[in-house]
């Protein structure tokens, strides 16, 4: 039994540390499969993006290390592709001359603030806050509801294979008295949105990043059961930034996912996707 993880960023983006640290922990830790997936370049500089002068480098050393490790680990090269709306998605020029074996849409950004930055969801809290008043007056659920709006669009344009936490906002949305994961109005806008995915036939990530220090993932634990009942197909990703990391919350994940009665998860192989079946130790490889 074997883990595998296809979310992950090193110091290409905002990882802490290189590609190899990664490998090295994630063949220390029973990973099979594994696949690095730095913050694609935006169209404007950010602390925690890729440049894009860095991606001849960042296939390089992927290719190198692929190489180096052949007979212990398969390895892969992804994106994980902001979008935001009539700016940055995989539809943009640079994503048309790569060759990557895969990609993940997620949204970090919403619309533009005054200061003409785009307002971060996925940021500190304060941050998120601000923006909020000016955006939408306060209005957590307006925000929301508009999160879940631009994460349609994503989903309809499509050129992705994996949707990334696609609950993110709901990491500082639980601060607001108007916020609860389990109120109508915001299960509704959750199902509408994994409607969409299984329509668009893409893959579910569950998203351990937070599970340690906050107790969620990404969907929220309390949609298992509706994703499993839509056959929604699904993979573990750790989000790591850090090498120690690379598996982090898969052991609880994956018994919870197995208690509520999913049998399988994507794996890539032979740059496609496969299903197998795992239990609470791991892929049947």
């Amino acid at each position: 039994m074997y883990w595998s993880n296809y979310h992950s960023h090193c110091t290409f983006c905002d990882g802490r540390s290189s590609m190899e640290d990664f490998v090295k922990f994630a063949i220390a830790k029973g990973v099979k499969s594994y696949g690095f997936s730095s913050h694609a370049p935006l169209p404007f500089l950010t602390k925690w993006t890729m440049v894009e002068d860095d991606f001849s480098e960042y296939k390089l050393e992927f290719e190198r290390l692929k190489q180096k490790h052949n007979k212990e680990i398969d390895l892969f090269l992804g994106l994980e592709v902001d979008f935001i709306e009539n700016y940055s998605s995989v539809q943009n020029v640079f994503f048309q001359d790569i060759q990557l074996d895969y990609l993940i849409g997620s949204i970090h950004y919403l619309d533009k603030l005054p200061t003409d930055e785009f307002w971060c969801i996925d940021g500190e809290f304060t941050e998120f806050d601000k923006g909020l008043k000016i955006l939408f007056d306060g209005d957590i659920q307006f925000a929301i509801k508009r999160f879940y709006e631009v994460s349609t669009l994503m989903i309809e344009k499509g050129g992705f294979d994996i949707v990334g936490h696609c609950d993110k906002i709901a990491l500082n949305s639980q601060h607001y008295d108007g916020f609860h994961p389990m109120e109508n109005w915001y299960m509704n806008l959750v199902g509408d949105l994994l409607q969409k995915i299984k329509e668009k036939n893409l893959i579910l990530e569950i998203n351990t990043k937070s599970l340690t220090d906050r107790g969620i993932t990404y969907p929220n634990q309390e949609f298992y059961s509706l994703i499993n009942e839509m056959q929604i197909p699904i993979i573990v990703n750790s989000d790591c930034h850090y090498p120690t990391n690379v598996i982090n919350g898969f052991e609880s994940t994956f018994k919870t996912l197995k208690n509520i009665g999913f049998k399988s998860m994507q794996l890539l192989k032979n740059s496609k996707w496969e299903t197998i079946e795992f239990d609470e130790k791991g892929l049947r490889f």
